[in-house]
């Protein structure tokens, strides 16, 4: 699983109904078009198309994702700057860049604090978000208290999602994910 094409939507969002049926996952209510249209106005954005199929067809959430943790409604997601566009093109271990404090805030806010929605918090400052502008637009990344990256294989909403229900708890988004050591220095 990865990035869907849109062409492939409509089979990969039966399939998502069959496995959420068969685990017996209790989504919550669908939004409305209209419901949506609001949110994007309301917020200057538009949803990635995967994403807004979702919440139409399956649900705006669910109470038990990752380890009971629930999966954000739209409405009350935290978000961060949704017009503005998401600026990284890679993984940024902050926690290891050797520039001064003021110098990476100022880009943690100006680059990565912004257009992207928190899918789901799992404590201890980690959470993967729906990047929602910029390049990556459509993939969800992990953000922790010393770094973001980009899911491995990338995964859009819809692989994001799948690959859960496929592997529960024991889901490794990361299992591939290789640091190129020029980005380490």
């Amino acid at each position: 699983m990865s990035v869907y094409e849109p062409r492939d939507y409509e089979k990969v969002m039966e399939r998502i109904q069959e496995k959420i049926s068969g685990l017996n996952i209790k989504m919550d209510k669908c939004l409305t078009e209209d419901e949506i249209v609001f949110f994007e106005d309301h917020h200057n954005v538009k949803l990635p198309q995967a994403y807004r199929m979702f919440l139409q067809r399956i649900g705006n959430g669910c109470k038990h994702m990752f380890h009971r943790r629930r999966l954000n409604d739209l409405e009350n997601c935290p978000h961060q700057a949704l017009s503005e566009p998401f600026l990284l093109e890679k993984f940024w271990i902050w926690e290891d860049d050797e520039r001064d404090s003021d110098a990476i805030e100022a880009d943690m806010q100006n680059k990565v604090y912004r257009g992207n929605i928190e899918l789901i918090n799992l404590g201890c400052g980690i959470s993967y978000n729906l990047i929602i502008t910029g390049n990556h637009r459509g993939e969800v990344w992990n953000f922790t208290d010393v770094g973001v990256q980009p899911c491995c294989e990338p995964q859009d909403f819809l692989g994001w999602f799948e690959l859960w229900l496929d592997n529960q708890n024991a889901t490794d988004y990361f299992k591939d994910f290789v640091y190129d050591e020029a980005d380490c220095d």
